[in-house]
């Protein structure tokens, strides 16, 4: 059987680019460092504006890349049940386990289609590769993916079930990243280095001011919900804010992140064994709750845990392990095809 856990994302390409693989370790260890930070920016604002900033960008932009990466529509739609539903209906399942009977939730509930939270990327990256042939047949789709994505948080149909919410308001990322060619990539790459700091800067000083002024909650980064009643438009206004910030910070870090080999470009071809495993590792880490209201020490504490499980889940005997289990447990489930 094929590797089911091999990175969907990555396509061969000779020379290899290792601009993508460099931006997928960027954003990966942005998206470990902002789950790290989770619990305690609720109740921080040093740790909350940090939390802003990143949310702001690190996932439209991982998307954005699943997105580039997925030109070959008939291969995305081969491959997306072996390589993304069954992983993520495994990976559910062990996750329920993991938290009812080794971390000792409360009792949640088993469900597969209301994935428990970072799994939800693994059933929509399945929900747009397949239906992506189709997707883009539809005329002005991307304008109109945009348009849909704010228009769906008046509807109570785009929630958490089969992560709809996020399905839909994502989208336009993954799309956004579908019809980006490389010809756009070296024009965005020519912009001059200064914009791009000053879009990192602008968008740290928005982060900051929201937080201060108690603009909008974390919900709000999360495209998940539909909007509070009675807050529609409001809420409207947010995403659109969300979505410019995102496309503008996306932008920075393809502008400012290095095309040359270096440490982070092997961690770039790891990044679905990283984000699948600091799921489990950073519950149980919170448990411990280290540095409890202490938020500046916890900036620490979160940067170093960060470079620790980002190290060791890139290590490629990891890999080599992970990839064998999800292998083995779906070989159990699919047959093979001779």
């Amino acid at each position: 059987m094929n590797n089911v856990t091999e990175n969907c994302d990555t396509i061969k390409q000779a020379p290899r680019d290792y601009l993508f693989d460099n931006m997928r370790a960027i954003l990966i260890i942005l998206v470990v460092w902002g789950h790290t930070l989770t619990n305690m920016a609720y109740d921080h604002d040093a740790l909350r504006m940090i939390y802003y900033f990143l949310f702001f960008f690190h996932m439209p932009a991982m998307i954005f890349i699943s997105g580039y990466f997925s030109k070959n529509v008939e291969k995305n739609r081969n491959n997306a049940f072996i390589k993304l539903l069954v992983p993520y209906l495994i990976l559910n399942v062990v996750d329920y386990i993991y938290k009812i009977f080794i971390l000792h939730d409360n009792y949640f509930g088993f469900r597969f289609f209301q994935p428990s939270w970072g799994l939800w990327y693994l059933l929509a990256l399945f929900i747009w590769k397949f239906f992506l042939k189709d997707i883009i047949r539809i005329r002005f789709v991307l304008p109109l993916s945009f348009l849909f994505a704010l228009l769906s948080g008046y509807s109570k149909e785009f929630s958490e079930y089969m992560a709809l919410g996020r399905v839909v308001n994502f989208l336009p990322f993954f799309l956004l990243g579908y019809f980006c060619t490389k010809e756009y990539i070296e024009k965005i790459r020519r912009i001059p280095k200064l914009v791009s700091v000053v879009i990192i800067m602008a968008t740290a000083a928005l982060s900051i001011y929201i937080v201060n002024i108690k603009l909008f909650g974390m919900e709000v980064f999360y495209l998940r919900k539909p909007y509070p009643q009675d807050q529609e438009f409001k809420r409207m206004l947010f995403r659109l804010l969300v979505y410019i910030v995102a496309i503008a910070m996306t932008i920075a870090v393809i502008n400012l992140t290095s095309s040359k080999k270096g440490f982070l470009s092997a961690i770039g071809t790891t990044t679905v064994t990283i984000y699948v495993l600091h799921l489990f590792a950073i519950p149980a880490l919170e448990k411990l709750e280290i540095l409890k209201g202490h938020p500046y020490y916890y900036i620490i504490y979160s940067v170093i845990i960060t470079a620790i499980l980002t190290f060791v889940f890139s290590r490629p005997l990891i890999k080599k392990i992970y990839d064998y289990i999800i292998d083995s447990l779906s070989g159990i489930i699919i047959k093979n095809k001779n």
